[in-house]
């Protein structure tokens, strides 16, 4: 399947247009990517957020409620921009944003 910003499994076009990794495809397109080798994985977290999203009865806008759960997932689910307790000195905003783990640059 050819990733669009239109492309979307539920069929509401803006659905997958607010996500950075996830456009609705059924199969991961990143599995093999060498140049963003951490896409895969971001690509799996944004599609359940997704079908989780859709199987939500919540009223938020699907953009408002992406932009919740994308911060809360950066803060709280993986490491912030300081060395976590394993001394992983990843800044995984960065990261997100580019689907390749950066150091983070600056004191910490």
């Amino acid at each position: 399947m050819k990733r669009t910003d239109q492309t979307c499994l539920s069929g509401i076009t803006e659905d997958c247009s607010n996500y950075r990794w996830y456009k609705g495809e059924a199969e991961n397109p990143y599995i093999r990517d060498k140049e963003k080798p951490f896409a895969a994985r971001l690509w799996e977290y944004e599609r359940e957020f997704h079908f989780n999203y859709l199987d939500s009865r919540t009223n938020k806008p699907l953009k408002e409620t992406y932009q919740e759960w994308k911060k809360s997932f950066i803060e709280d689910y993986l490491p912030g921009k300081s060395a976590n307790p394993y001394g992983d000195p990843i800044d995984w905003s960065q990261s997100f944003e580019t689907g390749i783990r950066k150091q983070y640059k600056g004191d910490f």
